[in-house]
């Protein structure tokens, strides 16, 4: 289990939140948006009723937002639902994973029973996938993490659209709003499959939204194969009211254009650091003190992740999220104290 443990991790023994300043989880520092919570204030009483099985609303709002068809839509408990609940209903007999990569890919093609393939990816490259090297085949499944956890690697639309003609390819792009970038929904079809997180750009988490754009004959298999009620209702209602927020996005990426040139900055002149240039709300570094930098900044009660279990790294590499300007320099200044 712990080969697929992740960030976030801020409960003790007894299942308590202790008071840590989390660097570990990738969260929109801005928080909770005033519309989400004037939402869940105004439906909480609601939640003596069943969710909507179809979730109506939510659909409208994810079609309206995305541009894309309602019939094309899977709403999901989180994105890492649509893993299990993809390989699991249609079996691929090999899933082909670039890594280092998000654990629950793997997991979830492990828990199907299907057999996983690394392909690896090298530091000296920045981790970038160079399609010419794959060897993949028409049964194969890849999953591509686009912007890629835990390295930020940004894959082309031009590259998917290649290696879809010899494989299928399921595109996880639950970063993709704090960027405003192209997204490759708009390829979506019989090999090109789309997943996004909701719950990291809104800083809900703990609520577990997201969705999937598939072709409209996959959409109808996925959605008989999920659990009725998988999106629960404070989700719904909450989903509805974040996706009309254009204003906190507008913020949002207004916060991480600044933040990030800031933190890359201060935290590649501290002594023995090499980072990886980030592209959304988190920035993967190495150093050889690894172990000792997270066991200090635990004493102070900050979290980071360590990448000791991220397949095709090894426990001399860290991942921060970029959070605000004062935690940063917080952050920034424990780590010259240790230094």
């Amino acid at each position: 289990m712990e080969r697929y443990e992740h960030g976030g991790q801020i409960y003790d023994a007894k299942g308590l939140a202790g008071d840590w300043l989390d660097f570990s989880a990738n969260i929109n520092p801005l928080g909770l948006s005033e519309k989400i919570l004037q939402t869940l204030r105004e439906n909480l009483r609601g939640v003596v009723n069943y969710p909507d099985p179809n979730a109506t609303e939510l659909k409208r709002a994810i079609s309206r937002r995305y541009d894309v068809p309602e019939e094309n839509l899977v709403v999901l408990n989180g994105a890492a639902e649509f893993f299990y609940l993809y390989l699991n209903s249609m079996r691929p007999a090999r899933v082909v994973i670039p890594v280092p990569s998000f654990s629950e890919y793997e997991r979830a093609a492990r828990a199907a029973g299907c057999d996983v393939k690394y392909f690896f990816t090298s530091a000296e490259e920045n981790f970038s996938l160079n399609v010419e090297k794959l060897e993949v085949n028409s049964s194969d499944c890849m999953i591509i993490g686009r912007p890629n956890n835990p390295t930020g690697n940004l894959i082309a639309p031009e590259k998917i659209l290649k290696l879809a003609e010899v494989a299928t390819v399921i595109v996880d792009e639950s970063f993709i709003d704090f960027l405003d970038v192209e997204s490759v929904r708009k390829f979506v079809s019989e090999k090109i499959s789309v997943v996004q997180s909701l719950t990291k750009i809104f800083a809900i988490p703990g609520l577990r939204l997201g969705f999937a754009v598939v072709e409209e004959n996959l959409a109808r298999k996925l959605n008989l194969s999920k659990d009725v009620w998988n999106v629960n209702f404070l989700a719904q209602k909450a989903g509805v009211a974040a996706l009309s927020d254009e204003d906190f996005l507008r913020r949002t990426r207004t916060w991480l254009e600044l933040e990030k040139k800031f933190f890359a900055e201060r935290l590649s002149k501290l002594r023995g650091v090499e980072i990886f240039p980030p592209t959304v709300n988190f920035i993967l570094f190495r150093h050889e003190q690894a172990e000792k930098i997270l066991n200090e900044l635990r004493r102070e009660k900050i979290l980071l992740r360590s990448c000791a279990n991220f397949a095709g790294l090894d426990g001399n590499y860290l991942r921060s999220a970029i959070r605000s300007r004062k935690e940063n320099i917080y952050l920034l200044n424990a780590l010259e104290k240790i230094f």
